[in-house]
Protein backbone atom coordinates (compact mmCIF):
# COMPACT_ATOMS: atom_id res chain seq x y z
CA UNK A 1 0.00 0.00 0.00
CA UNK A 2 1.64 3.25 -1.24
CA UNK A 3 0.22 6.89 -0.35
CA UNK A 4 2.25 10.07 -1.70
CA UNK A 5 2.52 12.56 0.49
CA UNK A 6 -0.78 14.84 -0.82
CA UNK A 7 -2.68 11.13 0.03
CA UNK A 8 -1.60 11.28 3.88
CA UNK A 9 -1.78 15.15 4.33
CA UNK A 10 -5.44 14.57 3.34
CA UNK A 11 -5.69 11.47 4.95
CA UNK A 12 -4.50 12.97 8.36
CA UNK A 13 -7.87 15.10 8.25
CA UNK A 14 -8.30 19.11 9.46
CA UNK A 15 -5.62 18.96 11.96
CA UNK A 16 -3.00 19.05 9.14
CA UNK A 17 -4.14 22.62 7.75
CA UNK A 18 -2.57 24.50 10.33
CA UNK A 19 0.59 21.82 10.98
CA UNK A 20 1.35 23.06 7.09
CA UNK A 21 0.66 26.64 8.48
CA UNK A 22 2.80 26.18 10.94
CA UNK A 23 5.57 23.90 8.80
CA UNK A 24 5.30 27.29 6.30
CA UNK A 25 5.99 29.88 8.89
CA UNK A 26 9.16 27.39 10.71
CA UNK A 27 10.64 27.63 7.11
CA UNK A 28 9.91 31.50 6.43
CA UNK A 29 11.61 32.29 9.56
CA UNK A 30 14.47 29.77 9.51
CA UNK A 31 15.32 30.74 5.55
CA UNK A 32 15.10 34.90 6.86
CA UNK A 33 17.87 34.30 9.63
CA UNK A 34 19.94 32.13 7.76
CA UNK A 35 20.04 34.93 5.67
CA UNK A 36 20.28 37.39 8.07
CA UNK A 37 23.27 35.67 10.11
CA UNK A 38 24.89 34.99 6.82
CA UNK A 39 25.04 39.07 6.44
CA UNK A 40 25.79 39.94 9.91
CA UNK A 41 28.45 37.32 10.44
CA UNK A 42 31.93 38.75 12.11
CA UNK A 43 35.35 37.39 13.69
CA UNK A 44 35.84 39.05 17.05
CA UNK A 45 39.59 39.69 17.03
CA UNK A 46 38.79 40.70 13.16
CA UNK A 47 35.83 43.16 14.71
CA UNK A 48 38.42 44.54 17.43
CA UNK A 49 41.44 45.19 15.37
CA UNK A 50 39.16 47.18 12.72
CA UNK A 51 37.76 49.28 15.64
CA UNK A 52 41.58 49.98 16.57
CA UNK A 53 41.82 50.84 13.39
CA UNK A 54 38.79 52.86 12.56
CA UNK A 55 37.82 50.20 9.80
CA UNK A 56 34.20 49.41 11.69
CA UNK A 57 31.39 47.97 9.61
CA UNK A 58 27.84 48.85 10.00
CA UNK A 59 26.86 44.69 9.42
CA UNK A 60 29.31 43.43 11.76
CA UNK A 61 27.24 43.89 15.13
CA UNK A 62 30.78 44.10 17.47
CA UNK A 63 31.70 46.84 15.42
CA UNK A 64 28.65 48.28 15.33
CA UNK A 65 29.20 48.63 19.15
CA UNK A 66 32.31 49.20 19.25
CA UNK A 67 31.77 52.55 17.18
CA UNK A 68 28.92 53.42 19.15
CA UNK A 69 31.02 53.13 22.58
CA UNK A 70 33.90 55.02 20.98
CA UNK A 71 32.09 57.72 19.61
CA UNK A 72 30.73 58.50 23.18
CA UNK A 73 34.18 58.20 25.10
CA UNK A 74 34.43 61.99 25.18
CA UNK A 75 30.77 62.41 26.83
CA UNK A 76 32.02 60.45 29.66
CA UNK A 77 32.40 56.64 31.42
CA UNK A 78 28.27 56.63 32.54
CA UNK A 79 27.28 57.74 28.96
CA UNK A 80 29.65 56.00 26.86
CA UNK A 81 27.90 52.71 28.94
CA UNK A 82 24.59 53.36 28.79
CA UNK A 83 24.96 54.10 25.00
CA UNK A 84 26.50 51.31 24.24
CA UNK A 85 23.97 48.87 25.91
CA UNK A 86 21.25 50.45 24.50
CA UNK A 87 22.72 49.47 21.27
CA UNK A 88 23.79 46.45 22.14
CA UNK A 89 20.84 45.56 23.09
CA UNK A 90 18.88 46.67 19.54
CA UNK A 91 21.55 44.51 18.27
CA UNK A 92 20.42 41.37 20.50
CA UNK A 93 16.83 42.04 19.59
CA UNK A 94 17.92 42.61 15.94
CA UNK A 95 19.10 39.05 16.10
CA UNK A 96 16.30 37.02 18.33
CA UNK A 97 13.71 38.00 16.07
CA UNK A 98 11.66 35.04 15.07
CA UNK A 99 13.07 32.66 17.69
CA UNK A 100 10.56 32.84 19.98
CA UNK A 101 8.18 32.07 17.45
CA UNK A 102 10.02 29.15 16.34
CA UNK A 103 10.27 28.20 20.51
CA UNK A 104 6.25 28.40 20.15
CA UNK A 105 5.77 26.65 17.40
CA UNK A 106 8.25 23.48 18.18
CA UNK A 107 5.89 23.77 21.44
CA UNK A 108 2.30 23.40 20.11
CA UNK A 109 2.78 21.48 16.89
CA UNK A 110 3.14 18.16 18.76
CA UNK A 111 -0.13 19.24 20.77
CA UNK A 112 -2.05 19.80 17.69
CA UNK A 113 -0.92 16.58 16.36
CA UNK A 114 -1.98 14.99 19.65
CA UNK A 115 -5.49 17.06 19.25
CA UNK A 116 -5.46 15.38 15.85
CA UNK A 117 -4.88 11.75 17.58
CA UNK A 118 -7.35 12.24 20.00
CA UNK A 119 -10.13 13.54 17.47
CA UNK A 120 -9.21 9.84 15.09
CA UNK A 121 -9.70 8.21 18.19
CA UNK A 122 -13.27 10.09 18.67
CA UNK A 123 -14.14 9.59 15.33
CA UNK A 124 -12.91 5.55 15.61
CA UNK A 125 -15.33 5.10 18.51
CA UNK A 126 -17.95 6.95 16.76
CA UNK A 127 -18.22 4.50 14.45
CA UNK A 128 -18.21 1.42 16.43
CA UNK A 129 -20.69 3.00 18.42
CA UNK A 130 -22.79 3.29 14.93
CA UNK A 131 -21.97 0.01 13.99
CA UNK A 132 -22.56 -1.90 16.95
CA UNK A 133 -21.60 -5.73 16.65
CA UNK A 134 -20.83 -5.62 13.26
CA UNK A 135 -17.52 -3.83 13.89
CA UNK A 136 -14.38 -5.02 12.21
CA UNK A 137 -10.87 -4.40 12.57
CA UNK A 138 -10.91 -1.80 10.07
CA UNK A 139 -13.45 0.47 11.07
CA UNK A 140 -11.43 1.42 14.00
CA UNK A 141 -8.31 1.15 12.29
CA UNK A 142 -9.21 4.10 9.97
CA UNK A 143 -9.72 6.63 13.27
CA UNK A 144 -6.49 5.78 14.40
CA UNK A 145 -4.14 6.06 11.65
CA UNK A 146 -6.35 9.53 11.05
CA UNK A 147 -5.18 10.18 14.48
CA UNK A 148 -1.46 8.92 13.93
CA UNK A 149 -0.88 10.84 10.68
CA UNK A 150 -1.54 14.30 12.43
CA UNK A 151 0.66 12.66 15.65
CA UNK A 152 3.53 12.00 12.67
CA UNK A 153 2.95 15.99 11.26
CA UNK A 154 3.05 17.44 14.36
CA UNK A 155 6.57 15.88 15.49
CA UNK A 156 7.90 16.68 11.76
CA UNK A 157 6.87 20.60 12.31
CA UNK A 158 8.14 20.51 15.96
CA UNK A 159 11.71 18.87 16.05
CA UNK A 160 13.08 21.24 12.81
CA UNK A 161 11.59 24.20 14.83
CA UNK A 162 12.95 23.39 17.89
CA UNK A 163 16.71 22.66 16.64
CA UNK A 164 16.68 25.61 14.47
CA UNK A 165 15.37 27.54 17.59
CA UNK A 166 18.33 26.15 19.47
CA UNK A 167 20.79 26.89 16.98
CA UNK A 168 19.88 30.73 16.65
CA UNK A 169 19.57 31.04 20.38
CA UNK A 170 23.35 29.71 20.35
CA UNK A 171 23.97 31.89 18.23
CA UNK A 172 22.62 34.91 20.25
CA UNK A 173 24.26 33.73 23.32
CA UNK A 174 27.64 33.79 21.77
CA UNK A 175 27.07 37.27 20.59
CA UNK A 176 25.82 38.38 24.09
CA UNK A 177 28.82 37.09 25.41
CA UNK A 178 30.81 38.83 22.65
CA UNK A 179 29.24 41.86 23.46
CA UNK A 180 30.05 41.82 27.14
CA UNK A 181 33.79 40.94 25.93
CA UNK A 182 33.42 43.96 23.84
CA UNK A 183 32.22 46.27 26.37
CA UNK A 184 34.75 45.17 28.75
CA UNK A 185 37.95 45.61 26.89
CA UNK A 186 36.98 48.74 25.60
CA UNK A 187 36.13 50.09 28.85
CA UNK A 188 39.30 48.96 29.87
CA UNK A 189 40.82 50.72 26.95
CA UNK A 190 39.41 53.72 27.18
CA UNK A 191 38.81 54.34 31.12
CA UNK A 192 40.85 52.52 33.16
CA UNK A 193 42.68 54.84 35.82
Amino acid sequence: MEFSLKDLFFKGGDFMWPLLILAFITVLIVLERLIYYAFHRYRFSKAIRALHQGKASRSNPISRVGSVFIKATSDGEEHTLNVSEREASRVIRQHERGLRILALIAAISPLIGLLGTVWGMVIAFSKIAKLGESVTPADFADGIWTGLLTTVAGLLVAIPAMAMARIFEARVDKLVHDLNELTSHLRERFFAK
